[in-house]
């Protein structure tokens, strides 16, 4: 058989080679390395995210062969720059949950709000601060979020050893975006009521006191999940009885502490 004719008859049974462009690449890379983290934990730390066990794991559940080459100073310069990659891509994806999550059950509690009164208006406020609250918690109960707990816990342990601060980065860049968010959520439900942040107060103190518990909850929900069981309370506005989470219970004192009715905008509702 001429070598032509052989090519021609072998080619159709080799599959052609794929060319991944970087950012594919990366992409594929970080989810392996999401995998590995989220699958063997934490360990002593992200040390286990090693280049040779994350490419691996591609080659063993996506059948691709990725060499050290393709990835150390193409995409990465170093190994631990991709484990804080990781890291951050967990932080970044379980907050991003968590606040559509809660923009998404305050959206749903606006249905119950009455504001005729200012009686009402607190409680409305209150039904916000509840609904809010358990849409968050339910979407924190997930793998990710666990990491994401022991991740604080571990940067809070070695804080003062390269391995705590070299993770400090990367929460701070992801939580400060994240507070932002909260705020213009937490701006909304005030002006919503006609409340407001209390003189001499700023509402970044309330996000942050707001970030501190709901992060306490979370850490107890992974150790204890039966401890943080729910209140049963009368809602004024119709009379039902609802649930309350401990996380809301806390968040709607906070709330007193630093917000308070507006007088400016009393002439705004029907008293």
């Amino acid at each position: 058989m001429p070598v032509s004719q052989y090519l021609s008859s072998t080619s159709l049974n080799v599959e052609p080679k794929v060319r991944r462009t970087r950012e594919e690449l990366r992409d594929l890379i970080l989810e392996a390395g999401r995998d590995v983290l989220l699958s063997e934990g934490l360990g002593s730390g992200a040390e286990h995210l090693t280049f040779k066990r994350v490419l691996a794991h591609v080659e063993a559940t996506q059948g691709i062969r990725v060499t050290n080459a393709s990835v150390i100073r193409r995409i990465w310069d170093n190994q631990n720059e991709f484990q804080l990659e990781v890291i951050r891509s967990i932080v970044n994806a379980q907050g991003d949950i968590e606040v559509a999550a809660t923009s998404s059950a305050f959206d749903a509690a606006m249905a119950t709000m009455d504001l005729t009164t200012p009686e009402m208006r607190r409680a409305s406020l209150a039904e916000l601060i509840r609904v809010s609250c358990a849409g968050y918690i339910e979407s924190a109960s997930t793998s990710d979020a666990a990491i994401q707990m022991a991740l604080a816990t571990y940067i809070s342990a070695n804080l003062h050893t390269s391995a705590g601060s070299s993770l400090i980065e990367p929460f701070q860049s992801v939580n400060n975006r994240l507070t932002l968010e909260y705020m213009e959520l937490y701006e909304a439900g005030l002006n919503l009521v006609g409340w407001r942040i209390k003189p001499g107060l700023s509402l970044e103190d309330a996000a942050a006191t707001i970030s501190a518990l709901a992060e306490g909850v979370l850490m107890r929900m992974v150790a204890e999940p039966g401890v943080l069981a729910t209140i049963h309370q009368v809602r004024p506005m119709d009379g039902a009885t609802v649930e309350w989470s401990l996380l809301a219970i806390g968040m709607n004192q906070i709330v007193d502490f630093f917000a308070e009715a507006d007088p400016d905008r009393r002439s705004e509702f029907s008293d």
